[in-house]
């Protein structure tokens, strides 16, 4: 697994969108408030996502489209990461950590799925 880049690095690039690559692969840091990147854009297909949790209470992420789960973590600790494969069609859909009040905490983003 390729090495994870910074808390901070990933929080300063939240005000632009975040490309996935050919590769579609993505990292995504959960903290109690915020999950980073909030905006990514990235081709239709198969993404995986390294998942890691730099908050002190559990977290997951949840992909969901028109309020309908497609694709979802466990809770993951503190400090650790998982592993998230979805296969997704075109649209908008919401990531998002659901795990008590941190979707109502800004642990949110969007997710751009083109062709």
């Amino acid at each position: 697994m390729a090495a994870l880049v910074p808390l901070g690095a990933l929080l300063s690039a939240c005000s632009k969108t975040t490309q996935v690559g050919a590769s579609g692969t993505l990292q995504v840091a959960l903290t109690e408030y915020h999950v980073a990147p909030q905006d990514i854009r990235a081709p239709a297909g198969t993404l995986t996502i390294f998942v890691h949790n730099f908050g002190r209470l559990n977290h997951n992420l949840v992909i969901s489209y028109d309020g309908h789960a497609d694709a979802s973590t466990q809770p993951i600790p503190p400090g650790e990461t998982t592993e998230l494969i979805a296969t997704l069609t075109p649209g908008t859909y919401q990531i998002a950590s659901t795990v008590l009040s941190d979707q109502a905490l800004g642990a949110y983003g969007t997710l751009n799925i083109t062709r």
